[in-house]
């Protein structure tokens, strides 16, 4: 989708060795976010292929972070691929 910024949502846990599977600090996840761009002032509208894990970085932005205008897309990439009138825009993952 054009415009769209890649953070595997697994960014927003500790999932290292030894590491318990909790969430990181608001320090490190405001700046995992602020660092791609997703800021509090903007519309954030979180993806994947089925609405699942875009749920989990909903949940981050708006439950832990406090953001306000965060709208999980639930028909994700499976609903928009099928039409083909909309725009897909491909490239390098940074």
């Amino acid at each position: 989708m054009p415009k769209s910024v890649w953070i595997e949502y697994k960014e927003a846990i500790n999932t290292g060795e030894g590491e318990d599977k909790t969430f990181k600090t608001l320090e490190e996840l405001k700046a995992i976010y602020e660092a791609n761009g997703i800021t509090p002032d903007k519309t954030i509208i979180p993806y994947c292929q089925s609405a699942v894990r875009s749920a989990h970085t909903t949940f981050v932005l708006t439950q832990l972070l406090g953001y306000k205008n965060v709208k999980n897309y639930d028909g994700s990439w499976i609903e928009w691929s099928y039409h083909k009138d909309l725009p897909v825009e491909t490239g390098e993952i940074k």
